[in-house]
């Protein structure tokens, strides 16, 4: 997307998130920008009354009125600014939503992807540090500010060119009162702007390349800093002394954007002496072509006042412009990022077919030659399953770390499109269904599976609203209600540390939460993805044995590369490599000679002698 579009796109956003926040602001900067010169206007008339020794009394109510203006649009304009902080601060908040908004709608497979990470962290980085949408607005609100300065200087300086009382001399003073002799301040200051212009584009172009240079170090700064703060890598970190790692990283990303900035520095500055140099030759102009009218006595001195001051802030004003204009250009460049990443379209084929209602939880699923690499790979992680799963079955997947057990998984819940292949329910291919309607297929507990930090009760049914009595049995089937006795509030308390009361729990706890949260999804097709790795075998073989019996009808898929979930399972599925190099059931697998199921088994035969 170009950044020519961004400007409408900011300003429907931003009054869709807070309606007359752009009129507020408006408004409110047409107050600021009038005041110093209703200032400029009363100082020189007072200047000028006191040279010509006006009365006291007329001196003191035109003091007495400047007052009483100026306090009033101070106190106009405090009043218009109050709203603006928060309803900036809101309006940062709603693009913060935005970005989590999409993070969670998007493609799992787009999700983890490294140039989506990238283009994360450009919106991240180009909306909070260069692009934020407040600043924009403020920033178009500085614009209207200085055209609004630039009107008033314009009232303010137009008697300059009206000839004066010195239309009679000759020589300098002549060419001074007459009307044209303004001219050459319009042109010393276009010569200014001209050159201010051309100093802002070289620096915002430098900027923009260092932006880009930086976006990756920004990731990696970012992914050091979690650990540093997050308090659940605290034991690994200390245990394994890994903080000098973490640290030495984080120092050495500070040294490259360290480096960056002083290489912006560096370049900014060769271009930048322009501005200075300008603003101080325009000055010097200025002061000099209407310090010699009030010479000549062309101009009173309090004229010569506001003329000066008129003049600087008409010249400010017009710099200002061109530098806001250029801003605005840059910004939009960084707002462009957030819009694309907003903008990432989902690859997944946008099904629109219902799941069939099935009382009998008959689904069948097929895979039909399914071939499968992550996306930047080229090595195949499955390659050429061809199966059919019948519904109502018990199957165990089992095979060494790496075989592709849990990418199967993950192609069959639709996480992950095949690369080659299809996979079919009942007969039609999923990527035909309604994605939200296919997921209510299955309940899945993954080998890295998350609780967060909501309640006991909200973790279990994945939602704010919840049945507390079904909740609490589906605990109990899991075998976590003795903990759940010692938890003052129940069901209610809170996992983690985001609330005073919550609490830590351990690895198994959590893994008997997770089942917990399975079994309350009643979903037709129940996946064990490993979830008790943590556990020794026989305790796995416990967990598995009395899941088994909870999902009597429904059909069930146990992945494992230890063998205590098979023994129970009609059907067991062997990987390796990619492939499906055995299936049956127990007993006939263990009469292939020199097969890997056997070999698996009576490598792990003694932890099971007791089952």
């Amino acid at each position: 997307m170009k950044s020519k579009g961004t400007l409408g796109k900011v300003l429907r956003m931003v009054e869709t998130f807070q309606p007359g926040f752009l009129a507020l602001i408006t408004v409110t900067r047409i107050l600021a920008s009038g005041q110093p010169f209703m200032m400029i206007y009363f100082d020189s008339v007072i200047l000028d009354m006191l040279v010509q020794r006006a009365p006291l009394k007329e001196i003191m109510t035109v003091v007495i009125w400047m007052a009483g203006l100026s306090a009033l649009l101070v106190l106009l304009r405090w009043g218009l600014e109050m709203p603006l902080v928060v309803k900036k601060s809101v309006i940062s908040l709603k693009v913060e939503q935005m970005m989590c908004e999409k993070s969670c709608e998007m493609d799992y497979d787009l999700l983890s992807g490294s140039d989506t990470l990238d283009m994360r962290q450009r919106a991240w980085d180009g909306t909070y540090t260069n692009g934020d949408l407040g600043d924009f607005c403020e920033l178009l609100a500085t614009v209207i500010e200085n055209i609004c300065i630039i009107i008033y200087s314009g009232v303010l300086l137009f008697p300059l060119l009206i000839p004066g009382t010195g239309t009679g001399q000759s020589g300098l003073a002549g060419l001074l009162g007459k009307w044209y002799s303004g001219v050459f301040l319009l042109a010393a200051m276009a010569l200014s702007l001209w050159l201010n212009s051309f100093a802002n584009r070289r620096s915002a172009k430098i900027q923009q390349d260092i932006f880009e240079e930086n976006v990756r170090n920004n990731r990696h700064m970012e992914y050091f800093r979690n650990f540093a703060f997050d308090y659940s890598h605290g034991k690994n970190i200390r245990i394994y002394k890994m903080a000098d790692m973490i640290l030495g990283a984080i120092k050495k990303n500070i040294v490259v954007m360290e480096n960056l900035h002083q290489k912006m520095i560096r370049r900014i500055q060769k271009v930048k002496w322009i501005n200075s140099v300008s603003a101080l030759l325009l000055q010097f102009y200025s002061y000099l072509y209407v310090g010699l009218r009030a010479i000549y006595g062309q101009i009173s001195i309090g004229s010569t006042l506001r003329y000066i001051s008129a003049y600087q802030k008409l010249s400010q004003s017009v710099g200002c412009i061109f530098n806001m204009f250029i801003q605005l250009v840059v910004k939009s460049k960084y707002l462009v990022y957030f819009y694309n990443y907003l903008e990432i379209p989902n690859k997944r084929y946008v099904g629109t077919l219902p799941i069939e209602k099935r009382n009998d939880n008959r689904y069948e699923i097929e895979f039909r030659d399914v071939s499968f690499c992550y996306p930047e790979s080229d090595k195949m992680v499955l390659s050429h399953i061809s199966e059919k799963f019948t519904m109502g079955a018990k199957m165990a997947v089992v095979g060494p770390n790496g075989s592709g057990k849990s990418t199967f998984i993950k192609l069959l819940c639709r996480l992950y499109e095949p690369t080659e292949g299809e996979i079919l329910l009942n007969g039609v291919n999923i990527q035909y269904y309604d994605f939200r309607e296919y997921v209510k297929l299955f309940s899945v507990v993954f080998q890295d599976f998350e609780l967060f930090a909501f309640s006991i009760a909200e973790n279990v049914a994945a939602s704010w609203e919840y049945d507390g009595e079904k909740v609490g049995d589906c605990i109990e089937k899991a075998g976590f209600s003795i903990k759940l006795r010692d938890m003052p509030e129940g069901i209610r308390t809170n996992l983690y540390q985001m609330e005073k009361k919550g609490v830590e729990i351990s690895g198994g706890e959590a893994q008997k939460l997770a089942i917990a949260r399975a079994l309350y999804k009643d979903a037709p097709w129940v996946i064990l993805d490993e979830p008790t790795s943590a556990l020794d075998p026989v305790a796995e073989y416990e967990i598995y044995s009395r899941f088994d019996e909870m999902v009597q009808d429904k059909t069930s898929i146990y992945i494992s590369h230890r063998m205590s979930s098979c023994r129970f399972c009609d059907t067991i599925y062997v990987f390796e490599n990619g492939r499906i190099i055995q299936k049956g059931s127990h007993e006939s697998l263990m009469k292939e000679e020199d097969g890997l199921y056997g070999k698996l088994w009576n490598a792990q035969a003694q932890y099971y002698k007791t089952s």
